[in-house]
């Protein structure tokens, strides 16, 4: 509950720097991870003002401070979590390839992701490597980015005002997209959520869609057009919810726009774990917006590793705390992003194909997989599958673009993507096999497949297809058991017996079209 009570502070339009410093809430659970701050100027103050949203995020960070270094020298390095640069960019040299030629010696000790937060814009690129623009954050608010005078007194010359809001950005959104699962569905309320007001009392005329509504919906509208997953979990009549989203032609967001509904009198934790299901992922990745503190304190009891967010009465509010829910912001939006809820749409007219003939039904799918190895122009997409698929994960490995860009590089390395498609979308790349080739053994070292592809009965066609893009040489998976990827090590339980010429005399099923792209 205090939680739920602290986002009218955490979440103001201007976040009061001196409310943010008296701010207590319970320090986030688990071992904290280390974070390396290399850093020009100073960076206390920052970070005790992204204490209390980290603490909300639930993320732990143990920083360690590097003294002030301008020439970036990064003495003393250890192996972190996280690499970040915070530059006052008036001190480092004129010359714009300095900064990268710093970051690649970065790169040198450290295969973890870099983030750079620079008081002006810089140039900064790589496998995982990202630049904050906090010139953005500061303009969209209205509030200045620089104040000179407080250079000698902070140490920065940050405004007061840029680092309060440069402190939320980093913990709510930067980092978590960095270091946490994502988050991959928002599940909402309707009644004093989506609109001021009771359907059943008011009507599907009477209830009020107020500016703050509308933007709110607008923003859920935007997600699910970036890949996100929208919910409906209400308690009302069916019936009366259709006839809602039939009526008010007003409200940005439709009926459709939700891949599941669950309307009913209920449980909404029980309503919560079948939306889960329906959507194949696990109820750590749904976030929950109720305008009911007791519901959402109910549900955090029954399903305490769901998000879970209070919406408010003026809903602008709730519309920030929405855009900071930890882990649902993206640094970038992959292709396969945007692919993902139409394909999860397609999933209903695929169930009603399915026969007792799996030959008759991949003839009926016309499912196609294309098999490409080594491609560096899938690096982000390697690294993002790594970083989001649970279930059909077999190492959980959590490689990124530099692991991946450093198996590229490796000659005894391999990488193989796969992407699916059938007649009623195009999925993308939905699986990745990434091995050491030695003389005598392929050693398998990340197995993944999307969630969107299971249940389509085509994990041997991938993993074997995929083996075959390789030499011919028994293989050997590396497994870790975690809480969410039984599916993968169910699969290799029955098939880890597989002799070396089973691999190698694989026929995709009748009706499934492969293709190779070697280099």
């Amino acid at each position: 509950m205090r939680r739920m009570d602290a986002q009218r502070t955490l979440f103001a339009p201007l976040p009061s720097r001196l409310e943010l410093l008296g701010m207590a809430l319970d320090a986030a659970e688990g071992p904290p991870r280390r974070v390396n701050v290399w850093r020009n100027q100073a960076v206390e103050t920052l970070l005790t003002l992204a204490k209390p949203y980290l603490d909300w995020a639930g993320l732990a960070l143990d920083p360690w401070l590097s003294g002030y270094d301008d020439s970036l020298s990064f003495a003393e390095h250890a192996p972190a979590a996280l690499e970040l640069l915070w530059l006052d960019a008036a001190r480092l040299p004129a010359d714009p390839g300095w900064l990268e030629g710093r970051i690649a010696a970065l790169r040198e000790l450290s295969r973890a992701p870099i983030l750079v937060l620079a008081s002006a814009p810089v140039a900064a690129s790589g496998p995982d490597v990202h630049v904050a623009d906090l010139g953005g954050v500061c303009s969209a608010a209205g509030v200045p980015l620089l104040d000179p005078r407080l250079a000698k007194v902070t140490g920065s010359p940050l405004s007061a005002a840029a680092q309060s809001l440069i402190a939320r950005e980093l913990a709510c959104r930067w980092l978590p997209a960095l270091l946490c699962p994502p988050l991959k569905a928002v599940a909402v309320d309707l009644d004093h959520t989506l609109y001021a007001g009771v359907l059943g009392e008011d009507g599907a005329q009477g209830v009020r869609l107020e500016p703050g509504h509308e933007l709110l919906q607008q923003r859920l509208k935007a997600l699910r057009e970036r890949g996100i997953f929208l919910a409906l979990v209400s308690r009302n009549e069916r019936a009366d919810v259709q006839a809602l989203f039939d009526e008010r032609t007003d409200f940005p967001l439709r009926w459709e726009d939700f891949s599941v509904t669950e309307i009913s009198w209920g449980d909404k934790a029980d309503a919560l774990q079948r939306v889960a299901q329906a959507l194949n992922i696990d109820v750590s990745a749904i976030a929950f917006l109720d305008d009911n503190p007791g519901e959402l304190a109910q549900v955090g009891l029954r399903l305490p590793t769901l998000r879970c967010a209070l919406a408010h009465a003026d809903a602008a509010l709730t519309t920030r705390v929405l855009e900071h829910l930890p882990a649902l912001w993206r640094w970038r939006v992959s292709a396969e992003d945007a692919r993902r809820v139409a394909d999860q749409q397609a999933n209903a007219q695929r169930a009603a194909l399915s026969a007792a003939d799996p030959e008759a039904y991949f003839r009926s799918l016309g499912v196609r997989l294309r098999f490409s190895l080594n491609d560096a122009g899938q690096l982000a997409r390697m690294a993002e599958m790594s970083g989001k698929t649970n279930q059909f994960n077999l190492a959980l490995a959590r490689l990124s673009e530099t692991d991946y860009a450093a198996r590229l590089a490796d000659p005894a390395g391999a990488v193989v993507t796969v992407e699916l498609a059938d007649r009623f979308s195009d999925s993308g790349v939905v699986g990745l096999l990434a091995a050491r080739v030695a003389d005598d053994l392929i050693e398998v070292d990340e197995l993944l497949i999307s969630c969107r592809a299971m249940g389509r009965r085509l994990e041997d066609s991938i993993v074997i297809g995929a083996l075959q893009c390789l030499p011919a040489r028994p293989v050997q998976f590396r497994v870790t058991e975690g809480p969410r990827n039984q599916p993968a090590r169910h699969w290799l339980g029955q098939s880890a017996t597989w002799p070396a010429e089973r691999v190698l005399s694989f026929t995709p099923p009748d009706g499934v079209q492969t293709e190779r792209n070697l280099p």
